[in-house]
This record gives C-alpha cells, sequence and structure tokens, in this order.
C-alpha cells in the first residue's frame, strides 16, 4: 500500500532533502505561502516541533505575510499542545496585542487563559500563578463578553478561585493542627469573608468553631455553629451539626481543651 502525502508537504518535503544534500539552509527558497502550508499540514499530522520551526522562518522571512494573524495562533497552540505553556501564554497574549480586532482574538484570549490556568501548580506549593491566572480569565471574560471565549474563562476563573481558596484553607488547617489557633482563625476568616459562594466556606466557619472550642471561647463556639447552620443549611457541615447536640461548655476556670 502506498500512502501518499499532502501535496504541499511533499513539496516541501522534497525541498528539505533538496537543500540538505546541498548543504542550503532549511526552507531555503519557500515562498509565505509555501511555509504556511507545510506548518498547517505539521500541524494537523500531531508534527508541532515541525510546525513551530517552519513558522518561526515564516516570521522571520515574511513578518508583513497576509496570514500572519492566523500563523500566530498557529503558533500559539503548538506551544501549548507541546505543553510548553509559559510560551504559549506569551504568543497568545502577543496575537491580542497584535491583532485586537481580528476575528480569532476571543480565541487567542481564551487560549491565553487556558494557558495560564496550566501553569497553576499543586495546591502544596504557591498559588500566586493560580491569583494570575484568575486575572487573566476574569479580563478575558470582560473583554468578550457574550462569546464562546467568555464563557470558558469564567469557568476557568472560577476554578482558580476556588483554588485559591482551597489553600487558604490549607493554610488555616495547617496552624489549627500545630494549635496555633489564633493564626488559624485569621486564615479561616480570610476564607469565609472572601469566598462566602464556596464549599470552603462552611468547612472554614467548622474550623473556627473547633479552634474557638480548643482556646475555651465557648460562647463564640456555639454562635459559630449556628452560624454555620443558618448560613449553610445544605452544607455537610451545617447537616453534620443540625444531628449532634452542642457540645459542652467548658468548665469554669478549665484549659478548654
Amino acid at each position: 500500500m502506498r500512502i501518499r502525502l499532502p501535496k504541499p508537504f511533499a513539496l516541501a518535503l522534497v525541498a528539505l532533502l533538496v537543500a540538505g544534500c546541498r548543504g542550503e539552509l532549511p526552507y531555503q527558497g519557500m515562498l509565505a505561502a509555501d511555509l504556511y502550508a507545510l506548518a498547517r499540514t505539521s500541524f494537523d499530522e500531531g508534527l508541532y516541533k515541525e510546525a513551530q520551526a517552519a513558522l518561526d522562518r515564516l516570521f522571520i522571512l515574511f513578518p508583513s505575510y497576509e496570514r500572519a494573524p492566523e500563523a500566530q495562533l498557529l503558533l500559539s497552540e503548538t506551544h501549548f499542545l507541546m505543553e510548553q505553556f509559559i510560551t504559549a501564554e506569551a504568543e497568545y497574549g502577543r496575537f491580542v496585542d497584535r491583532f485586537p480586532d481580528h476575528p480569532f482574538a476571543s480565541d487567542a484570549g481564551m487560549g491565553r487563559c487556558r494557558a495560564s490556568a496550566e501553569l497553576s501548580p499543586s495546591i502544596q506549593r504557591d498559588q500566586e500563578p493560580t491569583e494570575v491566572a484568575l486575572v487573566v480569565c476574569r479580563n478575558v471574560a470582560a473583554d468578550y463578553p457574550g462569546t464562546a471565549a467568555a464563557t470558558v474563562a469564567e469557568a476557568i476563573a472560577e476554578q482558580m478561585r476556588v483554588k485559591v481558596a482551597e489553600k487558604l484553607y490549607s493554610i488555616a488547617s495547617y496552624y489549627f493542627r500545630r494549635h496555633f489557633y489564633e493564626s488559624s482563625i485569621t486564615y479561616y476568616e480570610a476564607v469565609e469573608d472572601d469566598y462566602a459562594d464556596t464549599a470552603w466556606a462552611p468547612k472554614a466557619l467548622l474550623g473556627i468553631m473547633k479552634s474557638y472550642q480548643e482556646i475555651g471561647y465557648q460562647d463564640l463556639v456555639e454562635e459559630t455553629r449556628q452560624k454555620i447552620i443558618d448560613s449553610y443549611p445544605t452544607s455537610e457541615e451545617a447537616r453534620n451539626l443540625a444531628d449532634d447536640p452542642p457540645p459542652p461548655a467548658a468548665t469554669p476556670g478549665g484549659d478548654g481543651l
């Protein structure tokens, strides 16, 4: 069985072989349209590195190529699919800066949001990249309202926001486990104040309640318990508290533990 290569790709391959035999530079003699066709075919076949090489050559030799926006977006996609997310984010951003009114600008914005989100690290690490992704995606949603890109960006932004809340909760829990209850309350309160609409808010309130119990602030324990039940009645934390009797009051003069 003979495999037939697409014509643009076959012609480009012949040109590369000839150039190699003569010791010439790759892609020498190819026109802008040929380089773009080669990049497009390579991309469609999953040969992203080859597509990048052809596009880099295109931008060097033909910076005013009429299909430069499509080429720029294609280059961005190759970096994303090769998991080169830092470069992908920069290339998508370059598209938005150079071609803000292009019909594909919203797609580039969405790509930038996706690439930024991919840079968000595991919850154990510092979440500054997550906060950056949150801002980037919120900006995309605001810049392209009513588009599919805005819908995707809003969803990713919310994922990043919830992840930041989870990180704050994990810090609070770290302090709680080490008996630094005042510090744990500070971080739990940050979750409850700034992320009240997330599933981490009732968890944070429960952490506050337990911290008060460890300290011996029994009046605040009951107050916080009731707040969880009233503010988050459908949460697992509220259901469990509603089923359990209130914790016993601390013994006067006791250590509250």
